[in-house]
């Protein structure tokens, strides 16, 4: 209860601080989760199975069915404070999650370090500045953390007791953490090899232990591969298609400096663990490591090893990504700040940990150690805030590519005027990179026909009779069917004026008689 109260109240205020500086919605993929979901339950058409199709591929869905009671309401969805909703919920699960598993990992020490230990992981995670900071907007982190913490913590109830209900629980578990992020694909991969190191009994239970956690645990993973096959005809479009981070990185000629980490595994790795320092500091990270080692040394049983363990594989899942050039990041401020965000959900290995290195400590100096252990935590993250929140490099991330790059504010001095002047229903845009303009302008995606409608589909025959206003953003997928489609452009230059434009971003009205 205490972990809960306190883990809420930080969230809480945290979210007050970044809303009044208008922080907490600058995320470009925090804007477009909360307008995936929106397109949900705002869809122009009533099909259910269309309304469906709209979470897409390749972000997986969990948090979008969690927010789907949110975004209903109008001002939670422009805001985007459903997504944070959603975020601050998984803080308090995951803090308390996190409290679990150190308390069953240190439950072998003495009765004050049993008591200290797993308070000083919740302290390392709820004061987590960036932690702090993430918790108050609507991208996925949290969700994953909170379900990672969650399946980890189930896994290990099941290490203890070895009931099949049990068992089956915690492949319940892992199969919903699989639903929010792919970092959960490897952990369910892993518990799958464990379950039989740690099934106790002869070979034959041991295989149908694994038989019985495999299938639950990949329900998830099945689901997904089916969703992206019945909508694209390809089961792994979540990594090979247009969205996907493979995708991306090939579209974009910006991200091609991020060729010379592919295939350099020293490179890599030093670039996570860069990341993963400046969300959560070397100094914690140093101590993480110790502590690691001081827990996996005194020679606790396999069945409280190993699912603790379970936390450090989307380490080594990011490194292989950044080795195979699945995903692109840059954690030096100086320089840029791509992906940054990344290393924070290692948090919870660190905060996991990083306590052991009070056990170096003799039975008589521990107490010496925790306090020490607290004045380096404390400045630890007082250093990070030491030039102000605004300052720390995951806040920086959503601001500079979210608030200050120029896209950014194209659509952000569009949609101010568009405020004053709301574009006439139906409209006509692609809402990939201008989906933003919606939530800021003043219309709902129920006036719009977008890329998830399937009147967007029937284009090839003309701009319908009914389309009141157009939105074109130079090189979008609206903008090449123009230029693929000269008559589609006669249309514009006869039938609409063309009454706005900023940057790349141009808006046509239909002439009025």
């Amino acid at each position: 209860m205490a972990v809960a109260l306190i883990a809420a109240a930080l969230s809480v205020l945290s979210l007050v601080y970044f809303y009044r500086q208008g922080a907490t919605n600058w995320y470009g993929d925090g804007v477009a989760h909360v307008n995936i979901a929106r397109k949900v339950v705002d869809h122009p058409d009533d099909s259910l199975w269309q309304r469906y199709i709209q979470i897409g591929s390749p972000w997986l869905p969990l948090q979008t069915a969690l927010m789907l009671p949110l975004v209903r309401d109008d001002t939670l969805w422009r805001t985007g404070l459903a997504g944070s909703i959603v975020s601050m919920v998984s803080f308090v699960i995951a803090a308390l999650a996190l409290y679990l598993n150190a308390r069953r990992l240190y439950s072998r020490e003495a009765e004050r370090l049993r008591s200290a230990l797993p308070a000083l992981s919740v302290a390392c995670f709820v004061l987590n500045p960036s932690a702090l900071y993430m918790q108050s907007t609507p991208m996925s982190e949290m969700v994953f953390m909170a379900a990672l913490a969650c399946s980890v913590w189930v896994f290990h109830r099941w290490a203890e007791n070895q009931t099949t209900r049990k068992l089956a629980m915690a492949a319940l578990a892992m199969s919903v953490a699989t639903l929010s992020r792919y970092e959960a694909w490897a952990v369910a991969a892993t518990a799958i090899l464990l379950v039989p190191l740690v099934s106790r009994g002869g070979f034959t239970s041991r295989l149908r232990a694994a038989l019985t956690f495999a299938p639950l645990a990949l329900i998830g993973p099945v689901y997904w591969l089916w969703h992206n096959w019945a909508i694209y005809g390809n089961a792994i479009e979540f990594l090979t298609g247009t969205y996907s981070a493979r995708g991306v990185s090939q579209g974009e000629s910006s991200l091609g400096w991020s060729k010379i980490f592919s295939g350099n595994a020293a490179a890599d790795l030093l670039l996570m663990l860069g990341a993963v320092s400046v969300c959560a500091g070397p100094v914690l990270l140093m101590l993480a490591v110790a502590g690691s080692v001081r827990v996996i040394a005194s020679r606790r049983s396999l069945i409280v090893i190993a699912p603790a363990l379970l936390l450090c594989v989307p380490f080594v899942f990011h490194v292989l990504s950044l080795y195979r050039g699945e995903i692109q990041l840059f954690p030096l401020s100086a320089f840029g700040l791509l992906n940054v965000r990344y290393g924070l959900l290692h948090l919870l290995p660190i905060a996991l940990f990083a306590p052991g290195v009070v056990l170096l400590a003799g039975r008589v100096g521990r107490t010496i150690a925790v306090v020490g252990f607290c004045l380096l935590l404390t400045g630890q993250y007082a250093y990070l805030l030491s030039e102000g929140a605004s300052q720390l490099a995951i806040y920086q991330e959503a601001y500079r590519n979210g608030v200050n790059s120029q896209p950014a504010r194209e659509r952000a001095r569009f949609a101010e005027l568009l405020a004053g002047d709301p574009p006439r229903p139906t409209i006509l845009m692609h809402t990939g990179a201008l989906g933003p303009l919606v939530a800021r302008g003043g219309w709902r995606f129920a006036d719009t026909i977008h890329e998830g409608t399937m009147r967007w589909h029937r284009l090839g025959n003309g701009i319908p009779a009914d389309v009141e206003t157009v939105i074109i953003q130079a090189g979008d997928p609206l903008d090449r069917l123009i230029k693929e489609r000269p008559e589609l452009a006669r249309d514009l230059a006869t039938d609409f004026r063309e009454s706005l434009a900023m940057g790349r971003i141009k808006l046509f009205r239909r002439l009025t008689q």
